[in-house]
């Protein structure tokens, strides 16, 4: 009866061993994968809570070291990613255990089957947890071409690619788009050709705008001006405006003058050679513009009498300037008597 009492004491003291003892595992999420591809390797350990655990020396900032499975002596770099997570979780379990676990991102950039030893956890200093071993095996998903076949193959002549109709409809679409433009252009230009001619030859001759002589459109305007009355109902601003305009317009087209953009003086500095030939020309021109200016910018009220003034030096200024054009005596003599 002792013996077996015993017996059951051993064997819970035991099981209570077991529960408490240190257990670490290692996993990938599978045991296959290509040059290049991303793979996660999931290492964890449970200790009982308040236990110093040391992390595995082989988990470099570089990678995982492997072996070849076939030598040993072949040794492989599993490289983690640049935005591979080192970061500790830790988990409270049941019976005052934790379980310490961590997610690592890799990448194998060999084609060969491989093993990755174990990992050691050292607990309190003193006491190593190891994992399992793992496989993986890394395959090249593109075909490897010897250098001794690239060495001996020839450059494979161009070819030319197949005619297939249907690429080149749009070609010929566009191609009559344009041939008919040319065509209906050209018979429209063809045609109004042919309708011209024909007006020209009924006598139908086209004759250039003429251009009214400077002074003609001055003396037009000035009695235009007159017949507004605008000085007469008191408009003397607006009267002074307008007849300070057509003579400016005026002194533009006969005297090539910028009159509209300059000042008074810069007018009278540019007509200063009127002074040897004109000068009474030259003296209206300068009270008509003194004149205007008092009236537009100072507010200055003239008499009628002034305004009568102003209006016919401005008539007499252009019709002693105008420009005279003497006719070709030799056309006037071909031409028949009436």
């Amino acid at each position: 009866m002792m013996k077996k009492f015993l017996l059951i004491l051993l064997s819970a003291v035991a099981a209570i061993n077991v529960a408490k003892a240190d257990v670490a595992q290692a996993q990938i999420d599978t045991a296959w994968t290509s040059v290049g591809l991303p793979r996660m390797l999931h290492l964890e350990i449970s200790v009982p809570s308040g236990s110093q655990v040391q992390w595995p020396s082989a988990l470099s900032p570089l990678g995982i070291a492997a072996r070849d499975y076939e030598d040993p002596s072949k040794t492989y770099m599993l490289e983690f990613g640049p935005d591979t997570d080192f970061s500790i979780d830790t988990v409270q379990q049941a019976g005052g255990m934790i379980t310490m676990q961590v997610d690592l991102k890799f990448f194998a950039f060999d084609s060969a089957a491989m093993v990755i030893p174990p990992f050691d956890f050292v607990v309190n200093g003193r006491d190593t947890v190891s994992t399992q071993m793992l496989a993986l095996k890394c395959d090249q998903p593109f075909e490897e071409v010897p250098d001794d076949v690239q060495a001996t193959q020839d450059l494979k002549p161009v070819m030319n690619p197949p005619f297939i109709l249907w690429d080149y409809v749009w070609w010929f679409f566009w191609l009559q788009v344009a041939v008919t433009i040319i065509t209906v252009s050209t018979l429209v230009y063809l045609h109004y050709r042919k309708h011209r001619k024909d007006k020209v030859g009924e006598g139908a001759a086209i004759e250039p705008e003429k251009l009214l002589p400077a002074h003609v459109t001055a003396l037009r305007a000035l009695e235009a001006l007159a017949e507004k009355k605008l000085w007469e109902s008191g408009q003397y601003k607006q009267f002074h405006t307008e007849l300070s305009e057509i003579l400016r317009r005026y002194i533009e087209e006969r005297f090539k003058v910028a009159a509209m953009e300059s000042t008074t003086d810069e007018i009278m500095q540019e007509l200063v050679e009127l002074t040897m030939s004109q000068r009474s020309s030259y003296n209206n021109l300068r009270e008509v513009l003194k004149m205007a200016d008092l009236v537009k910018f100072a507010k200055y009220e003239p008499l009628p009498d002034e305004n009568q003034l102003v209006y016919m030096n401005s008539r007499l200024f252009v019709e002693q300037t105008k420009e005279v054009v003497v006719e070709d005596v030799e056309s006037k003599e071909g031409e028949p008597q009436q």
